[in-house]
């Protein structure tokens, strides 16, 4: 009986010997979770993007181009009068957030006679932007391919300038 006591006793060591050695193999932390709400994003123009008047080409088509910082440039025989500016767009949304910037790739300028071709957008700055408190502004710039005996009148059109975080 001694010994079945024993061997009882025995058992049950180890039995409790074991149940702690897979104990102490198992443990528990706890993470934390965070987030963070931002102000959306607004944009909107300021100044058009605007090639200017000129006088229709004679000879060929003619590009005409408006820099960022709003210089026009060009061959010379077409341009006259207002020399256009480049389109200005005001962005706000969370403090000093960076945000990339897209444009329009091409677009097409209607009015009295045929269409003409805008494209090689460009934004200063270049892609990306990143805001000075909560706001910030676009410049934009393109070339405009003004047609050989292009009809006298007005032409205008659309672009789009987008901006996320």
């Amino acid at each position: 009986m001694m010994k079945k006591n024993l061997l009882l006793t025995v058992a049950v060591a180890v039995l409790a010997l074991g149940s702690s050695a897979a104990q102490a193999a198992e443990e528990s932390a706890t993470g934390n979770i965070k987030a963070k709400i931002v102000a959306p994003v607004s944009i909107s123009e300021q100044d058009s993007l605007d090639f200017g008047t000129m006088i229709a080409p004679t000879d060929t088509s003619k590009k005409v181009t408006i820099a960022t910082n709003g210089t026009r440039s060009g061959d010379s025989s077409i341009l006259v009068g207002n020399g256009g500016q480049a389109g200005l767009f005001n962005v706000t949304g969370a403090d000093r957030q960076s945000m990339t910037i897209s444009v329009t790739d091409s677009t097409t300028l209607t009015g009295a006679g045929d269409p003409m071709t805008v494209n090689n957008f460009v934004t200063e700055p270049a892609s990306t932007l990143t805001l000075t408190g909560t706001s910030g502004q676009i410049k934009v710039g393109a070339d405009l391919t003004v047609g050989q005996g292009q009809a006298e009148g007005d032409y205008t059109g659309t672009y789009e300038v987008t901006v996320s975080y």
